[in-house]
């Protein structure tokens, strides 16, 4: 457990991770010293954050989103990188994941991205019904022209399994709130979709009952009954622990995060802040154990390295890697955790990182830059500068001094071969620091 008194870069760079995309030096430098507390209420503060640094760009001309295929990835991927308000960008991915939608127009999920940042840590009720009347939403699980005469259950099943519950609802209760729910349509004319709108003539507005409730219910009473479910509090706590540690949610502190998101009347900022403050966030520092997911393992590689989004490749190479943003699976998202490494994704994260050293960024390293006098200590601490100076472990730090030794093995101190030599050596430690098997968990 890091308190005040604890609080070192390890802890910070964990939190930033979990909570974000990776520590630059100079935010763990100036979070340590700021203390865990103050830290925390920095990742809380709200807002989406101002975006520092050069703008994105693909061949030197500003990104299209709209017109562009894969310029929507970069367009976020951007946000993740510069936004100085990382547990915004983080947990509207987490929306994202959560309210999965795909199959849409780019414009539609732009607008739907938008919204989800603008609510990623206010009221949950707030969110659900944004959410519900999202026009990309609407049109993924037919909820618009779901009518009175025709009741399409595909939202009102999704609501309850995926969004809000879990459990503890029947089939009858899905059909019942189908009907709770009809009554918005789809504008279509000559130039396309124009937007939902509600109309209560396509309302089936008789009786219906939900979870042994009897009413006239329209499609806000739904949210409002799943939200005040028993099954809701404990569904959306676990799903928001299981997203910042992979360790068991135990029975106490599953309460103790049960009741502080139901006396904030469903806010989810407070149980983000007790999640980021618990001593489980920080087990093991020297052993991290959760998989980065593509995009995060992206993102946080581009921050460390002082790259923006300065080309286009990102896009099919997050794609490759089994995230493509604005794109999930199905409604139920990414499977995530072991899942995202695979042997064609783990190729795919190694040729990303092969991307970060072109173009003579700022991993290059010159023909003849490189002092062959450096001890292999030193060459693994100049790599490690080199990369945002992120920790490994004393064994994997022992065996990148071993293969400094075994690169030199065969030369004699006066060979002219030396040079080339630890150019080489200093080229693949680096990218062993970004690529290897540490670099791929947080």
């Amino acid at each position: 457990m890091a308190d005040q008194a604890t609080w070192s870069e390890a802890h910070v760079r964990r939190l930033f991770w979990r909570a974000g995309f990776g520590a630059t030096p100079a935010e763990a430098a100036r979070f340590v010293h700021a203390g865990k507390d103050a830290t925390i209420k920095w990742l809380l503060s709200s807002g989406s954050g101002t975006l520092r640094g050069a703008p994105p760009s693909v061949e030197g001309k500003p990104l299209d989103p709209t017109n562009e295929w894969g310029h929507d990835v970069l367009w976020w991927l951007d946000r993740m990188v510069r936004s100085d308000r990382p547990l915004v960008e983080k947990m509207t991915l987490f929306w994202h994941d959560h309210f999965a939608t795909r199959d849409q127009d780019t414009p539609l999920m732009l607008r739907q991205n938008r919204m989800l940042r603008a609510r990623s840590l206010g009221s949950f009720p707030a969110l659900l019904r944004s959410v519900t009347r999202d026009d990309a939403m609407q049109l993924f699980l037919s909820l618009a022209d779901s009518s009175k005469e025709a009741p399409n259950e595909n939202f009102a099943r999704e609501l309850m399994e995926l969004f809000t519950l879990g459990h503890g609802y029947s089939e009858r209760d899905i059909r019942e709130a189908a009907r709770a729910l009809t009554g918005f349509r789809a504008r279509w004319s000559n130039r396309g979709f124009g937007g939902t709108y509600y109309d209560r003539s396509a309302h089936d507005a008789r009786v219906k009952r939900i979870f042994g409730k009897r009413g006239r219910y329209d499609w806000q009473d739904v949210l409002e009954l799943v939200c005040s479910h028993r099954s809701h509090a404990p569904f959306i706590v676990g799903k928001l622990w299981s997203y910042f540690t992979p360790m068991p949610l135990d029975r106490v502190t599953r309460k103790r995060l049960v009741e502080r998101y139901r006396r904030s009347g469903l806010k989810i900022k407070p149980v983000v802040g007790a999640i980021l403050a618990h001593p489980a966030l920080y087990s093991d520092l020297e052993r991290p154990d959760m998989v980065k997911s593509p995009v995060v393992f992206v993102a946080g590689a581009l921050r460390l390295v002082g790259r923006g989004v300065d080309r286009g490749d990102w896009a099919w190479l997050l794609d490759n890697m089994g995230q493509a943003l604005f794109r999930p699976p199905s409604v139920a998202g990414w499977e995530g955790g072991p899942a995202w490494l695979s042997t064609n994704t783990i190729r795919a994260r190694f040729t990303a990182v092969n991307y970060l050293f072109d173009d003579g960024g700022p991993l290059a390293v010159a023909n003849g830059a490189i002092s062959s006098s450096l001890s292999p200590a030193e060459a693994v601490a100049l790599a490690r500068r080199s990369v945002g100076d992120q920790p490994t472990s004393a064994e994997t730090n022992a065996t990148l001094e071993r293969m400094v030794v075994r690169f030199f093995a065969d030369l004699k101190p006066d060979d002219w071969r030396r040079q080339q030599r630890a150019d080489m050596c200093q080229r693949v430690l680096r990218h062993l620091l970004l690529s290897g098997p540490e670099a791929q968990l947080h």
